[in-house]
């Protein structure tokens, strides 16, 4: 399995940017790196901190804020919330919680993403 990384334009509520994105099926939630996001998007406290284990088993990842981005892929724009981590090895992480309701799929032996329009459409039902 290979590890796609993109740049990406992302865009918050100050401004855009355009960052080098991890899709990450392992990772279980999105998020961005507060020294990359905080001049494009207001950053909110959460109610409660999440904590997360990382993949070592042993060492803990804590968020204690977060914030709504667009983000373009293949012409696409998209709208999910992410969390705001310091420290993290890229600067933007886009999870399978994100990828699931956006139906983008790996395809790790092109180096790349499919994407499906019809996750934009609106049904009102």
């Amino acid at each position: 399995m290979g590890v796609i990384v993109k740049e990406i334009e992302v865009e918050g509520d100050k401004g855009k940017s355009v960052l080098r994105t991890l899709f990450d099926t392992g990772a279980s939630h999105s998020l961005v790196r507060r020294d990359k996001v905080e001049a494009i998007a207001t950053i909110v406290p959460l109610a409660q901190p999440w904590r997360f284990q990382l993949g070592d088993g042993k060492s803990v990842l804590e968020v204690r804020e977060g914030c709504m981005l667009t983000f373009t892929v293949k012409g696409l724009r998209y709208l999910f919330y992410f969390l705001v981590a310091d420290n993290l090895a890229h600067e933007l992480i886009i999870g399978a919680d994100a990828m699931q309701v956006w139906k983008i799929k790996p395809v790790p032996e092109e180096d790349d993403v499919q994407v499906d329009p019809s996750a934009l459409q609106l049904w009102l039902v």
